[in-house]
């Protein structure tokens, strides 16, 4: 890996500034170019005027300076924000690679918190043993419900892992967590994390019969899914709004159908089969 000032001079060079352009009123050009030379270190405040002047955010700084890709544990992070709970197989290759890092970086309570969640997932795609999962990922459960405030990752393992607990627990949190997406509004991705939600609390409530709310539920995400042009859960929401409207006495079949063609269309034929068990418990 480059050194932040090697990194810095490849950029400026590439955008064809010289030095002094980009130190201006930051630093003197000799403290620049000791910097550029790996000879000295600057504080996080100028950091970030010498990336603002180059037009490069912090993340794209990291992932330049790593060779263009993801540190090991920036790349865990990203792939726990796309799981699919449902693929057996892309669970257990995340979980290895959760344990890899933790092998060098074993205090890493996040790291350490999603390998245990990924432990619980796994168990429950394959042995459909909702107590045993609950049982495992309890500790990380703990852990957040402790906060006072919750940052993007730890919403995403709370989110992950929220259809495990108790209905009136989860309608409890439920406030806390939206407040905190709220905060994030504006942040790159959060409304997917918005629709996870939703999705989970969606699975609660069928599983406690209570179609009519879980109904309502659904709606709302079906217009995030939308927004999002997130297909694949579009058709998940498709199946569970027929099956809702099929239990209050409605004609739900259409949209199941719909759910299953959607998903049949982008070639989910995993996730397809994991629905139709959930199919058969509701």
């Amino acid at each position: 890996m480059k050194g932040y000032g090697e990194t810095i001079k490849q950029i400026r060079i590439s955008k064809g500034y010289t030095q002094k352009d980009v130190a201006a009123h930051l630093l003197t050009q000799g403290a620049y170019s000791k910097f550029e030379n790996n000879n000295t270190e600057i504080n996080l405040g100028t950091m970030h005027g010498i990336l603002q002047r180059l037009g490069i955010p912090f993340d794209e700084f990291y992932y330049i300076q790593n060779g263009y890709q993801y540190s090991q544990r920036d790349e865990i992070i990203i792939q726990f924000y796309r799981v699919n709970t449902h693929d057996e197989v892309l669970l257990e290759g995340l979980w290895k690679k959760c344990q890899y890092y933790l092998k060098e970086n074993k205090d890493d309570l996040q790291i350490n918190h999603i390998a245990t969640i990924l432990d619980g997932l796994i168990i429950l795609a394959k042995t459909n043993d909702l107590e045993q999962a609950k049982t495992i990922v309890e500790p990380v459960w703990y852990d957040l419900s402790k906060h006072n405030q919750l940052f993007v990752t730890e919403l995403y393992m709370l989110t992950t892992i929220l259809f495990l607990f108790p209905l009136p627990t989860v309608l409890q949190m439920k406030p806390f967590i939206l407040r905190h997406i709220t905060m994030y509004e504006n942040f790159r991705n959060i409304s997917r994390l918005h629709i996870h939600l939703l999705m989970n609390i969606t699975f609660l409530l069928m599983r406690n019969k209570n179609y009519a709310k879980a109904r309502t539920e659904i709606l709302n995400t079906i217009i995030l899914c939308k927004k999002e042009n997130d297909f694949v859960l579009l058709g998940i929401c498709y199946i569970r709004k027929g099956i809702c409207l099929n239990h209050l006495g409605l004609v739900g079949e259409k949209w199941i159908h719909k759910g299953r063609n959607l998903l049949n269309v982008l070639e989910q034929s995993t996730l397809l089969e994991t629905i139709e068990q959930d199919m058969k418990r509701f």
